[in-house]
């Protein structure tokens, strides 16, 4: 587990060689939910999960946190907002139109953060829309696991590069 995370460290700093000013978007699951209930708490794997993704990212220069207004989301992503003092931003999934989310989300990172490092603890089903509404394209990229880290970063000029990669165990 120490080599991979290295490996996805490495490659954050260097493999996509973002350029000055651009915005660096790292985007994941929540991790493993108790149950298929609507506000479903995390697991014990799932709460584990989310301490190895403070590792991930420990180094990349974090500036935000984004969630949705879902436990699961708020779960995964606490022990990065207690670790770098950061607070969650949430930005809650409109239940009567879900699919117009990734967009939105999109929307405010790169108006509000342009040019910063954002963490996005979202949803198998928000991913996509999310990786299109950043990079202007569609993203397929099939079905979301928990330990799925998609790397987007978008240059001052627009132009958009996507990495996926594994953390966790």
């Amino acid at each position: 587990m120490k080599t991979l995370l290295l490996l996805l460290a490495l490659c954050l700093a260097s493999c996509s060689s973002p350029r000055q000013g651009s915005t660096i978007v790292l985007i994941v699951r929540h991790a493993e939910k108790a149950s298929e209930a609507d506000d479903s708490p995390l697991t014990e794997v799932g709460e584990k999960r989310a301490q190895a993704l403070i590792h991930v990212v420990e180094n990349a220069g974090v500036t935000a946190i984004y969630t949705s207004q879902f436990k699961r989301s708020h779960d995964t992503a606490k022990p990065l907002s207690d670790r770098f003092g950061i607070a969650m931003t949430e930005l809650p999934v409109n239940l009567q139109n879900p699919g117009d989310y990734g967009k939105r989300l999109a929307k405010d990172i790169l108006e509000k953060r342009a040019g910063q490092t954002v963490v996005v603890i979202s949803h198998g089903n928000t991913i996509a829309a999310t990786i299109e509404g950043l990079t202007g394209r569609a993203a397929p990229i099939g079905d979301i696991a928990y330990g799925d880290l998609f790397s987007v970063t978008v240059s001052p000029s627009g132009e958009a590069k996507v990495i996926k990669a594994q953390y966790g165990f």
